[in-house]
């Protein structure tokens, strides 16, 4: 099947500089989509998800949903909630005792340390705060693609559902941040009816993107620069993307995002991207423009990339210190409820 046969865009990869010599830029243009096959041109326009489609992943989330694990990080949120803060003052958790000053408590006085010392000192605890969640979803020219199942767009929206449920359950806020051929930011939702406008906002239309779009779309990068400015110590940050732009810089600024905010990272994946399938019909697009038949040799060349380039992504998360899953393109809600729960576990465990 050729690109114009079907609505769902080519993938252009990025290729190692050390792998230059193996062959040009290339990209998948045999697509088959179980989702997709049946739309028309002006169904592209529709959003991925339909609010019936909505209705149902939330009805199924609600079914499966596990107990969210607690954040580890200290917040600074002006807001009461469950979560250990930065802020000493009327909680639970005894942290400190200092000089008393004039107007604190006489009941929070610390009688047994001044009997020792003499002088007053007040009991200070660890107040509890309330975390704010962003989950930034990538629908980029990379994510619009996908060869089994679903669109990597289309799973990294259910995914987002997965996580605006979980936030939902326990009355937490929670934004959107969408990267597409430009940025955009939701409104925050928190309460008991949160899930559905916040679906709706990320459920858009992802055609394929013109060659000016492709050129302005946002770099991850920028965007982290801007959430960081944006966002509160101690608020939840969780990154659905399928990387195609995580270089060493981007790398070092999740790391520092780390230091500060709970960053969880879900890396979407085509299982044909790491090795191509073996059928009829299957074609490489190269930088000069043209389908190129697959040849043992092209195809080589393309596994040879494929290794150094899924090796060299899976490395850059893994130094940069956040919890991290995949989750493939035909992965369905069990096993994505299994995946994050192995990621949180980690992350606790990390946190010990």
């Amino acid at each position: 099947m050729t690109p114009s046969s079907t609505p769902c865009p080519s993938r252009s990869v990025l290729i190692d500089p050390m792998r230059r010599a193996l062959a040009a830029l290339f990209s998948l243009s045999w697509f088959k989509r179980q989702d997709w096959a049946s739309r028309t041109s002006q169904a592209v326009e529709q959003p991925l998800l339909s609010a019936e489609d909505i209705t149902r992943l939330g009805q199924r989330l609600g079914g499966l949903m596990q107990p969210q694990s607690t954040n580890p990080k200290d917040s600074a949120a002006l807001k009461q909630g469950e979560q250990a803060s930065r802020y000493l003052g009327a909680g639970m958790e005894y942290e400190e005792s200092r000089l008393y000053q004039p107007g604190d408590e006489v009941r929070r006085l610390n009688w047994r340390l001044m009997a020792r010392t003499g002088e007053a000192y007040t009991q200070l605890y660890q107040e509890s705060r309330q975390e704010s969640w962003t989950l930034l979803v990538d629908l980029r020219q990379s994510m619009r693609f996908g060869t089994r199942c679903h669109l990597k767009a289309t799973q990294a929206m259910r995914a987002a559902g997965y996580f605006a449920w979980q936030a939902q359950a326990q009355g937490l806020p929670v934004r959107a941040v969408v990267l597409s051929h430009k940025v955009r930011i939701s409104p925050t939702w928190e309460g008991s009816a949160s899930f559905e406008p916040f679906m709706q906002f990320v459920s858009q239309p992802c055609p394929p993107l013109n060659a000016s779009q492709v050129q302005q779309s946002p770099r991850l990068y920028d965007e982290l620069i801007d959430l960081q400015a944006r966002s509160q110590p101690g608020d939840r940050l969780v990154v659905i993307s399928d990387f195609s732009d995580l270089d060493a810089t981007t790398q070092t600024l999740m790391m520092t995002l780390q230091q500060t905010l709970l960053v969880q990272a879900v890396w979407v994946q085509d299982a044909s991207e790491r090795q191509l399938p073996s059928m009829p019909g299957l074609r490489l697009h190269g930088q000069d423009g043209r389908a190129h038949a697959l040849t043992p040799v092209l195809r080589a060349q393309y596994q040879a990339w494929s290794n150094h380039y899924f090796s060299d992504l899976e490395d850059r998360l893994r130094q940069s210190g956040v919890a991290w899953m995949t989750l493939d393109m035909c992965d369905r809600l069990p096993a994505m409820a299994r995946s994050v729960a192995g990621m949180q576990a980690k992350m606790m465990e990390r946190a010990r």
